[in-house]
């Protein structure tokens, strides 16, 4: 699997278009995915993907460093944003997670449990239950993503 640092590193660095477009094509889905997850209509997750990559492209290249970490917590901000301007829920219970991961299908009763537990977690421990278990972000990332340290997200995912 590619680097997305090294990727990225090498758009910044270099002006490669086609590293852009591996990584792009390496994280659109799990984050369409991860906004889904997080309340979104399919709709908005694509208009808020689009609009996280046009924040992503402006200010990426000041830091390369972990660019998947600041493109969810761009994607995070703006639904974010968006909950506040629109006053809907964070989370939208009835998001059928089944349907997102084609694994998911083998064992229904099996996710529909983990589902309802995390559900019924707070935000940000479901924040960081998706971005670690789910999408597969490191702790480091997952810390970068959510802005806590990350001492403070292996914690929390330890007592999870």
């Amino acid at each position: 699997m590619a680097d997305n640092r090294a990727l990225i590193t090498a758009y910044c660095r270099d002006g490669d278009t086609g590293a852009f477009r591996t990584f792009y094509r390496l994280q659109t889905g799990r984050l369409w995915k991860f906004l889904i997850a997080r309340g979104c209509t399919p709709e908005d997750a694509y208009d808020l993907v689009a609009e996280a990559y046009l924040k992503f492209i402006q200010n990426v290249c000041r830091d390369p460093s972990a660019p998947v970490a600041l493109l969810y917590r761009i994607a995070l901000n703006l639904r974010i944003d968006r909950y506040r301007r629109d006053r809907a829920s964070l989370v939208d219970h009835t998001v059928d997670l089944e349907s997102l991961d084609s694994t998911s299908a083998e064992e229904p009763d099996e996710y529909a449990h983990v589902r309802n537990l995390v559900s019924s977690l707070p935000e940000n421990e479901q924040n960081l239950v998706f971005l670690r278990y789910w999408i597969g972000l490191s702790h480091k990332e997952v810390a970068q993503a959510l802005r806590l340290p990350e001492g403070t997200v292996r914690r929390q995912g330890a007592e999870l």
